[in-house]
């Protein structure tokens, strides 16, 4: 764990806005050169040195919390989001996450992973809207994997409420009191290997489809090594985005939050998390993570939206 699982989900982060294989998987010519470049510039990001700063270079920024200890893996997640919206443009981007996901032996090609969460990224949708979005991948994107359900994947559930791509309305803004929330719950399915996928805005998580076992190789076709939570956002170096709501997490009446957090184990027992996870922030001075108290943590910063 660390600077290979911080790589994997920052490369990951970087692949989730704009890039060619959020549309249609690459193949692996076109996608090795791209790859190679993020790569310099991630790891320059987790070393604290900032790639050349410049207004067409985009960064990326994430603060998230990495549960990577269960000695028999994570077989599923529930959690609470906070749902918000902003004004962004193109070039732009800003999600909340939760990555599931497997890194093996820290090599790309070798990541297998479920994202999923509500982003606002104009370079996919064409607006400035906030998306309920889920993306997987079992090559770390290099011949494999889309958005939401831009190739064969993920599998909807007949008559399910919400689906991956639509537009969450009626989002929350700072200080509001009343917060529009997205309820998650992700669990391996003992019978058909399936990773269930349960979503609700503002009510209980319904069943509202799957990723097929047959999708994945390897250990995560059984199970996860690792679950992260937290926020992301990629933009020019002059126009950094808000993460979250926009405020940091010392001021919690207004930041963003994930709450109600609980790890799934083998049995499918669910067990709330009551201590911190190894926490990972790029630049904590401009967006970071609070402590978690309760199953939940404060994240997010940059910028305060007007809206």
């Amino acid at each position: 764990m660390g600077r290979s699982l911080l790589l994997l989900v920052a490369l990951s982060l970087l692949l989730l806005h704009g890039s060619d294989a959020s549309r249609s998987p690459p193949t692996s010519k076109q996608a090795i050169p791209r790859f190679h470049t993020n790569a310099n510039s991630t790891l320059g990001l987790i070393d604290g040195v900032s790639p050349q700063q410049d207004s067409d270079n985009p960064l990326t920024y994430f603060a998230f919390y990495a549960a990577t200890t269960a000695a028999d893996g994570y077989h599923g997640f529930i959690a609470t989001m906070d749902v918000y919206g902003f004004p962004l443009e193109n070039g732009q981007g800003s999600a909340a996450a939760v990555w599931i996901h497997d890194e093996a032996d820290g090599q790309l090609f070798n990541l297998r992973q479920i994202m999923i969460g509500w982003d606002v990224l104009p370079s996919e949708y064409g607006d400035s809207r906030t998306y309920f979005y889920t993306k997987w991948t079992n090559d770390g994107f290099l011949s494999t994997g889309c958005t939401n359900m831009k190739c064969i994947g993920f599998q909807p559930e007949k008559g399910a409420k919400i689906a991956p791509g639509d537009v969450i309305d009626h989002v929350t803004f700072p200080k509001q009191k009343i917060k529009r929330n997205l309820n998650l719950k992700v669990i391996k399915d003992g019978p058909s290997g399936d990773w269930l996928v349960y979503c609700g805005l503002d009510q209980d998580p319904e069943l509202i489809g799957r990723f097929p076992r047959s999708l994945f190789t390897g250990i995560f076709a059984e199970k996860a090594t690792s679950i992260s939570f937290g926020g992301v956002t990629t933009a020019p170096f002059t126009k950094p985005p808000p993460m979250g709501s926009g405020y940091l997490p010392t001021d919690p009446k207004s930041a963003a939050s994930i709450s109600n957090i609980q790890f799934v184990d083998q049995n499918g027992r669910a067990s709330p998390v009551t201590e911190n996870l190894a926490k990972f922030e790029t630049n904590s001075a401009a967006y970071a993570v609070s402590p978690i108290l309760n199953g939940q943590f404060f994240y997010g910063g940059c910028q305060k939206p007007t809206a």
